[in-house]
């Protein structure tokens, strides 16, 4: 919980940033107050306390002194029975609080409940953050959270150091040595192991952080340590409350061990962190502001994926102890090495975090040529991607030269021949398994692409899906005109997908195994003039027209003359383009002057 309530503060100090005169009040179980000490982003620390939870009149008093206040506005962050009833009878005119069916008439604002994480923030991050997305607050987010430590308490902790005759000279490690429960323990003879390789990689004093009623615990560590070890372990330095033990870790230099309170407190004292999960516990929530420098953390299905496949975290939960015995030490020596080696050459650690948004195992592809007005945007659209690769057909504007901007980009030029041919091409440069291709004219909302992360980190992706497009006439949406039912493959698994080469352009996916479709749409911007989009259709229809006649289909006269009619009749009337107004009278033409084009090229051809 103490983890929770120092992240969930960074609610408290963005809304202080934002509204510097308004009474800002923070309710919070009275065992995690001390935490918030000295937040003077907090005017008052209202405290949930046990009579609360036993007495229902208690709690109905409580109820009624929450609704005296005539708050503006309620934030839930936890959106769990115990609050629900304080909102709805709060009186506050707004209430904002994680979308989950059932409760959504208690809130006045619904925030989606992100599955996923979007950045090195990660989730627990993340997600309270979203709770201030429908104030539209005009400042620079803060998404760190902060302990403060008073003199007095670092004057504390540096004469009990002394005290302990704990060499100052030398940088210091505290070790997360037991987690709140034994699930969220790591073996004790493991962390035994993980001591002794910090004391073999650097001559350090080594800290034990663990609650009085652990110590025998503690002892069995201590013990199991090389002799050599025992000497760097200063066993007997505890702080006797929470607030001591700020201070002592703020008088350390790096947090290694458990995930927990302790790894939190010091991440907001700007410390650097190694943690070690719990099989149970997910990383992609607590392993927040990770960098794979100052901030690191390891799980068991980094290593062995297999374990947790089709697992619910309840399975996970019941097996933890039998999946923590997987868990060596030996699997992730070297990442503990290159962390020691980054952080105890450390100074003092950097003040900023760098938010970097997170990479998924996804290539991007994209077949350009003279695509420099579109390119820029949809490089920028594909930040979450691991790779990037942009194969063009020997473009004479600025295409090249706009890619080297993006360092997780790569430039390939390849002579087009078709676009089938050039997009198989593609994929046949790109690492990864999964697939997304974009076209330079499209663009991505931030719903689709949060469903396109959710849908590679999901446990049972398809094997392809469908993407449907909204048509961009020059900047107004085209509604109608055979537009309405767009759709297109986009994202797909390279094992199990190929384009055909018998389509050479609207080229066909063809694709083993199950198929899915988005709900969100892609922003597709084909038309930005009459002469580039009739430049598009003329190509396109020569390109037809080359399809047809390799596979022995010749035009007739129906073809030539009928066939484009039909096209215009049926995109105009039948798909209702005439709704589209002038808009949709030349979208309709153009698509069936792409028909007359095709047509006539298969009687030249047969000529």
């Amino acid at each position: 919980m103490i983890g929770d309530v120092l992240v969930s503060s960074i609610i408290c100090n963005n809304l202080r940033k934002a509204y510097p005169e308004a009474q800002i009040d923070y309710l919070v179980y009275e065992s995690t107050k001390t935490v918030l000490e000295g937040n003077t982003a907090i005017d008052r620390i209202i405290y949930f306390e046990a009579k609360h939870r036993n007495s229902f009149t208690a709690f109905m008093r409580f109820v009624w002194g929450i609704r005296s206040e005539k708050y503006d506005l309620i934030i839930d962050a936890y959106s769990k029975l115990e609050s629900w009833l304080i909102v709805l009878l709060s009186g506050s005119k707004r209430r904002i609080s994680y979308k989950k069916r059932g409760r959504e008439f208690l809130y006045t604002d619904n925030v989606p409940f992100a599955l996923y994480p979007k950045t090195n923030m990660g989730l627990a991050i993340e997600r309270r953050l979203s709770l201030l997305q429908p104030l539209c607050l005009n400042i620079k987010i803060d998404p760190m959270p902060k302990l403060f430590v008073t003199k007095a308490e670092q004057d504390a902790a540096q004469a009990l150091l002394e005290k302990h005759h704990v060499d100052r000279r030398k940088k210091t490690v505290m070790i997360s040595l037991l987690g709140s429960e034994d699930i969220k323990t790591y073996p004790l003879p493991f962390m035994a192991i993980v001591v002794d390789q910090i004391a073999q990689k650097a001559d350090v004093n080594i800290l034990f952080n663990y609650f009085p009623s652990q110590v025998v615990k503690a002892k069995q560590i201590f013990d199991a340590c090389l002799p050599s070890t025992q000497k760097q372990i200063y066993f007997d330095v505890l702080g006797h409350d929470l607030r001591s033990f700020i201070g002592l870790m703020d008088a350390c230099d790096i947090i290694i061990g458990n995930d927990g309170g302790s790894i939190n407190m010091a991440k907001a004292l700007n410390k650097p962190s190694f943690i070690i999960f719990s099989p149970w516990i997910e990383q992609k929530i607590w392993a927040t502001f990770e960098d794979g420098l100052y901030h690191q953390s390891v799980h068991l299905k980094e290593f062995f994926f297999n374990l947790f496949e089709g697992k619910s975290e309840k399975e996970l939960k019941n097996k933890a102890l039998d999946l923590y015995q997987d868990f060596s030490p030996a699997l992730f020596e070297t990442k503990l090495s290159s962390f020691l080696e980054a952080t105890l050459e450390l100074q003092s650690p950097p003040n900023t975090l760098e938010i970097n948004p997170i990479r998924l195992q996804i290539s991007a592809l994209i077949i350009t040529y003279n695509e420099e007005k579109h390119l820029q945007s949809v490089l920028e659209d594909l930040d979450f991607a691991d790779e990037i690769i942009v194969v063009d057909s020997f473009s004479t504007d600025k295409t090249a030269q706009i890619v080297t901007n993006f360092p997780n980009a790569t430039f390939v030029q390849h002579a087009f021949v078709d676009y089938s041919s050039q997009r198989n091409f593609a994929i046949s440069c790109a690492k990864n398994n999964w697939i997304l291709f974009l076209d330079a004219d499209e663009r991505f909302t931030p719903a689709l692409k949060d469903e396109v992360i959710a849908t590679i980190q999901g446990k049972k992706p398809k094997s392809a899906y469908f993407f449907y497009r909204t048509f961009m006439f020059q900047e107004q949406e085209l509604h109608y005109s055979g537009w309405q039912t767009d759709k297109i493959f986009r994202l797909f698994q390279k094992d199990k997908a190929q384009y055909t080469t018998v389509r050479l352009v609207h080229e066909k996916l063809l694709v083993q195994g199950p198929i899915g479709k988005l709900k969100h749409k892609l922003i597709h911007f084909s038309y930005t003039s009459y002469q580039s989009y009739k430049d598009k259709m003329v190509s396109y229809g020569k390109l037809k027209a080359r399809e047809k006649t390799n596979s022995g289909m010749w035009a007739t006269p129906f073809h030539l003359y009928l066939h484009p009619a039909y096209k215009f009749l049926y995109q105009y009337l039948i798909r209702l383009g005439f709704l589209d107004g002038k808009k949709g009278l030349i979208i309709c033409y153009l698509n069936a002057l792409s028909e007359r084009i095709c047509a006539v090229r298969r009687i030249e051809k047969k000529r």
